[in-house]
């Protein structure tokens, strides 16, 4: 039965409480209240929680929107990576992946207000705002999906996979998500000079911890992926052998320990040793991925260059080394790719530079 008692506010006003318990075996399972500023209102409030209570699944319906008071799906997620991750440890990139999502606007609003519309919003900001791929959303699409679909079975926590599933049909038809298309853009003439040339006075004028020039020109002459470049370390330079150790390079079974080492080639190699080493940074570039992503779409859209992601740049590297006429086999142990099948989609070879 409720229970509904009148209480003097703060302002001295008066306010009513009503208060539902519910025992199930002689045992409480239930004590909820609530205040309202009329008795009517409280009285509807508690018939209404009454019917709810009146069989075992309204019970558990009731009890499962209770545990979630005061839970974000951040704590959900954070519980999540720390459960997995011991069991099978996540890659680099994975673990970037629960951290964004983790810090997303949505993940801050108690479970029970949660609703597609946030999540949606979210996605669209991504795309739109950000400038992300269709390819790179799709990730953090099935990763906050299994957040939601083992919140329950790992830790007690009714989350509704339809959250995520009910906006997959407009983010479709969005193309906010999808697979990755093969892309064969390269730099075009004067590409590289402008974006170098903004990069520079960005540097100079704005940057206090992300130099991008350099990097920026290390990427154009070593086929790396940028969370693979931002991990190189002083101490794992070689500068006997002009080699660097590439740690957690992406595989397609397990990319963690998949440790390797890599040649540092040319004027890649010059770059890295004209730069400043720091005594409390061991990193050779040690900035965010996301920052760098972010800069580089930045200095495109003001240099008036379409269609260009910062990810072409590997590919651009890696045609680069076929047109100074290193073999297969070499260009592989520096993209780390492990067939000809999975290195020719990086490969886009001017016609001109067959000239010898």
């Amino acid at each position: 039965m409720a229970t509904i008692i009148p209480i003097e506010s703060g302002d001295g006003s008066k306010k009513w409480r009503a208060t539902v318990r519910k025992k199930r075996n002689g045992k409480l399972i239930l004590n909820r209240s609530k205040t309202f500023s009329s008795k009517k209102l409280a009285e509807q409030w508690a018939t209404k929680l009454e019917a709810q209570l009146q069989d075992d699944e309204g019970i558990s319906a009731v009890l499962a929107q209770a545990s979630l008071s005061g839970q974000t799906l951040a704590d959900v997620i954070h519980k999540h990576v720390a459960y997995f991750h011991q069991l099978k440890p996540f890659g680099e990139t994975k673990r970037y992946t629960y951290k964004v999502l983790a810090e997303a606007d949505f993940a801050q609003k108690p479970l029970h207000q949660l609703t597609s519309a946030d999540i949606l919003a979210w996605f669209t900001d991504r795309r739109v705002r950000l400038k992300s791929t269709p390819a790179t959303l799709l990730q953090y699409f099935g990763n906050l999906r299994q957040v939601l679909q083992l919140a329950k079975p790992t830790f007690g926590v009714s989350l509704s996979v339809a959250l995520i599933d009910d906006i997959r049909p407009t983010l479709k038809a969005g193309n906010m998500i999808g697979q990755g298309v093969e892309r064969d853009r390269r730099l075009k003439p004067g590409e590289y000079r402008t974006l170098l040339a903004w990069f520079r006075k960005y540097d100079a004028t704005r940057a206090k911890h992300l130099k991008m020039a350099d990097l920026f020109r290390f990427l154009v002459r070593m086929p790396l992926r940028l969370g693979e470049a931002c991990r190189i370390s002083w101490s794992e330079l070689d500068t006997k052998k002009r080699t660097a150790m590439i740690r957690d390079r992406k595989d397609p079974k397990n990319k963690l320990g998949n440790d390797q080492l890599v040649p540092i080639l040319g004027r890649a190699w010059r770059i890295i040793q004209d730069l400043p080493r720091s005594s409390d940074e061991d990193r050779i570039f040690p900035y965010r991925e996301e920052s760098v992503s972010i800069l580089f779409a930045k200095a495109c859209e003001a240099c008036g260059i379409e269609n260009l992601h910062l990810h072409d740049l590997r590919h651009e590297a890696t045609s680069r080394l076929f047109e100074r006429g290193y073999a297969v086999q070499e260009v592989a142990l520096v993209t780390g790719h492990k067939s000809w099948d999975m290195l020719r989609r990086y490969t886009q070879i001017r016609p001109e530079s067959l000239h010898r």
